[in-house]
């Protein structure tokens, strides 16, 4: 290498290319969204979802779930095509509205980062909604939560049904009349559920914190029968994941780091999952253990 070449990086090693998936919500209207990404390289190819969960529920309302589902299938088709050809040439979209965007060559340290690059340059709205204002008593996290909870007993069905009915049990924690109630319930074990939520940190904190206090008042409790040991099970997306930004990692792993400390403090054990199939996985673990 000579002076000059000292003065300039090298090329990241990884090249390939990324393209944009668009979705029209009106077919005809020209109106498109960009809904997912996908970036091949010569050795392997990744397809994620762009746009994200809570950006759908806020422009799709009750029917950002068939949204999802609809993304969901389009990528899977996506997936079997590259797999099974290693081409979308002759590929075909299992539903009208979908538009492919043209193939952007790219460099980078490796496929994730060539994928933050197809987020960054075709899907605004996802990092518009991660970087937008919003206030401490938004009660959007608490929707997400539940809405978490009730994935992982889904989950749980294809796992373990006969641990269905152990999911929102109630528990009377006090003198007064009121039960408290906690995601899973089974024998010596105990679990709540929280969510992070990227775009919404500052309340998704504190509807985790809400559920760690449940867990001590239950620790901490006159009763008699209660379990040994309790958890917390937070979601989140993975901290690699393309379309979270540098900042909004940082984030995260401070909210994680801080979690971590209040349920240390307290002796509640924590795991964090990045679906709802490795949550009611990780359950089914600890209640056969």
């Amino acid at each position: 290498m000579n002076k000059l070449d000292s003065l300039f990086p090298e090329l990241p090693k990884e090249e390939g290319y990324w393209r944009a998936i668009y979705l029209e919500p009106i077919v005809g209207s020209g109106e498109k969204i960009s809904i997912a990404a996908l970036a091949v390289t010569n050795k392997q190819f990744k397809v994620i979802q762009s746009v994200r969960n809570e950006l759908l529920d806020c422009l799709y309302g009750n029917q950002a779930d068939n949204i999802r589902s609809m993304i969901s299938w389009v990528i899977n088709s996506l997936q079997t095509e590259l797999k099974t050809s290693s081409s979308l040439g002759k590929w075909v979209s299992p539903i009208a509205g979908i538009v492919i965007g043209d193939e952007i060559v790219a460099r980078g340290q490796n496929l994730d980062e060539i994928l933050r690059q197809a987020v960054r340059f075709s899907a605004s709205l996802s990092a518009l909604s991660l970087d937008a204002d919003r206030s401490d008593d938004d009660e959007q996290p608490r929707k997400y939560s539940e809405h978490w909870s009730r994935s992982i007993s889904a989950a749980m069905k294809q796992v373990n049904p006969q641990l269905i009915q152990s999911f929102g049990q109630k528990v009377q924690l006090g003198e007064a009349n009121v039960a408290t109630s906690f995601g899973f319930m089974y024998g010596d074990y105990s679990a709540n559920f929280g969510l992070l939520v990227p775009s919404r940190l500052a309340a998704s904190l504190n509807n985790v914190k809400a559920k760690l206090l449940d867990l001590e008042t239950f620790k901490k409790s006159a009763l008699v029968i209660k379990p040994r040991e309790f958890e917390i099970i937070i979601g989140s997306p993975s901290l690699t994941d393309p379309t979270l930004t540098e900042a909004s990692v940082k984030k995260l792993r401070d909210n994680f780091t801080l979690i971590e400390e209040i349920a240390e403090a307290e002796s509640i054990k924590l795991f964090r999952a990045e679906s709802a199939e490795e949550a009611a996985h990780h359950i089914n673990e600890k209640v056969a253990a």
